[in-house]
């Protein structure tokens, strides 16, 4: 029997489950802005349909870490900016915080007050961001609150109606519905089974408007993703021999890409078994 992974499931081991609920990173301006590269910001967001209290939950910045406080209403945004509320006009920070991100890139996790990993941003990057631009200033958006972080669920943030301190656009959405979201294209992943062995066939679906549309796919063995294909069509499938990958757990992403970065994707986990 196949199994079939939507854009709002990650299939584990053979079991649907949710993706991640309450509050996800959602966009990082890691470059800052037009009017100065330290003016960086993040933005949380929670897709819930109740308030979260943050009270206890920490951000990190790599080694750094950041105490929040306050509430997140449901379908909320909530604003951190760097050193002062200058970052971003006619907008009010919810939390202004010292420490920088750097542009050779940094992990970001939001723990809740138990210490779990709720969330995180660029973890398992090989180098620098999975998204966003140091020329443009521009942000790594979240593709979805629901696809979990990973090459595929980010992309490059475009000029929207806020300004920086200076009048520049702000190349991303603080505090408002990611752009990237209205973009957004579904994704149907196939795994011939929860176990692979041997040479097994992946395939792919894309629905919606592909044009311009290539996929990508990337595996993590050990925590760091690698690209294992790009260039591929919309609808289509390739044979992956599993003998290259030790045994045990594997995870694929699989992405539908346009110039600037993701335009939706998946995460799947099965399990090498040669």
């Amino acid at each position: 029997m196949r199994l079939f992974c939507f854009l709002s499931m990650i299939i584990l081991s053979g079991l649907v489950l949710l993706s991640r609920g309450e509050v996800v990173i959602n966009e990082v301006g890691w470059a800052g802005t037009l009017a100065s590269g330290y003016d960086e910001w993040i933005e949380l967001y929670n897709p819930s349909e109740v308030a979260v209290d943050l009270s206890g939950w920490r951000l990190l910045l790599g080694e750094r870490e950041i105490s929040l406080s306050g509430m997140i209403p449901p379908h909320g945004f909530y604003l951190l900016e760097r050193t002062d509320d200058t970052t971003i006009l006619a907008i009010e920070a919810d939390l202004i915080y010292k420490g920088s991100m750097a542009n050779t890139g940094t992990v970001l996790m939001l723990l809740d007050p138990e210490g779990n990993v709720v969330d995180s941003a660029n973890l398992g990057a090989q180098e620098g961001w999975f998204a966003g631009d140091v020329a443009s200033a521009a942000s790594m958006e979240r593709v979805s609150p629901e696809i979990p972080d990973s090459p595929v669920a980010w992309r490059t943030g475009i000029a929207g109606e806020v300004h920086d301190v200076d009048g520049n656009p702000i190349h991303g959405t603080p505090r408002s519905e990611n752009a990237a979201l209205s973009r957004l294209l579904v994704i149907r992943f196939d795994l011939p089974a929860p176990s692979l062995a041997g040479t097994v066939e992946l395939a792919w679906e894309v629905g919606g408007d592909v044009e311009g549309i290539v996929v990508k796919i990337f595996v993590n063995r050990g925590g760091v993703w690698q690209l294992l294909a790009e260039g591929l069509p919309p609808l289509g499938s390739i044979s992956l021999d599993t003998t290259a990958f030790p045994n045990g757990v594997i995870r694929f992403a699989v992405g539908a890409f346009d110039g600037r970065g993701s335009r939706g994707g998946v995460v799947v986990e099965g399990e090498i078994a040669n």
